[in-house]
């Protein structure tokens, strides 16, 4: 505030000092006590100059700004109890293409910045530099963490689809052998039967690698719908 006070018109004819009473003991709130005419000279857009906005703009969110962090995203919000001091802050954020979203709250109205770009932007005016390159180092490491989380959770989801699709073409083929009805099937289709038995961990590419003459995936999935309605024709069910 002092910083602000010094590039002020009326910094010259009000002491700062004599005007902040602080309790004693330093226990309490600080007080400002001024004259009304200058109260409501602070209030209005008198400030004129990017350093004097952006520093009246600092000025506000010590007093009435937060930054949350909820588990998506986050956002930079002002709840600003009066209209005076509203109408210059919408007028300093949208000079400097901030997009703002306003909504009226219970004595307050709320402005909020959410975009990333523009809430940096919002705190490097501020002059709060350091505390924007914290902000992007915790949206990069949530970032990463949250495409780490989704790797492992796609991971675990396709080896349960692995595992599972190994365990009904185990069943499947075990039954052919037990009952003696793998002689009956086609060369290339009984090859497939012995390799699943033998790597029951598998994967379908993998199978397809192995065989005698390689072939793709779709092909190894087509093969297996093929012994799959070759084994129905035996009475086959997974339900068995």
């Amino acid at each position: 505030m002092r910083r602000l006070w010094k590039k002020t018109s009326w910094g010259g004819y009000f002491d700062l000092g004599k005007m902040l009473h602080v309790p004693e003991r330093h226990r309490g709130t600080v007080q400002l006590e001024m004259p009304i005419d200058l109260f409501r000279t602070i209030q209005s857009k008198e400030l004129s100059g990017s350093f004097i906005r952006w520093a009246w703009v600092r000025g506000i969110f010590g007093a009435v700004g937060s930054v949350f962090f909820p588990k998506r995203g986050y956002y930079f919000l002002f709840r600003v109890p009066y209209d005076e001091i509203l109408t210059g802050l919408k007028d300093h954020l949208q000079k400097n293409d901030l997009s703002v979203s306003y909504r009226r709250g219970s004595g307050c109205v709320e402005a909020m910045v959410r975009g990333q770009n523009d809430i940096v932007d919002l705190m490097i005016g501020m002059g709060l530099p350091d505390a924007a390159l914290k902000m992007e180092e915790k949206a990069i490491v949530r970032s990463m963490r949250d495409r780490a989380n989704r790797l492992v959770n796609c991971d675990a989801s396709n080896i349960r689809k692995t595992v599972d699709a190994a365990r009904r073409q185990i069943a499947l083929a075990t039954f052919l052998k037990k009952n003696g009805h793998e002689d009956e099937l086609p060369p290339d289709l009984a090859e497939l039967i012995d390799l699943r038995i033998a790597n029951p961990s598998a994967s379908l590419n993998e199978l397809g690698s192995a065989m005698n003459s390689p072939v793709s995936k779709s092909t190894v999935t087509y093969r297996w719908k093929k012994i799959l309605s070759i084994a129905e024709t035996y009475g086959f069910s997974y339900d068995d």
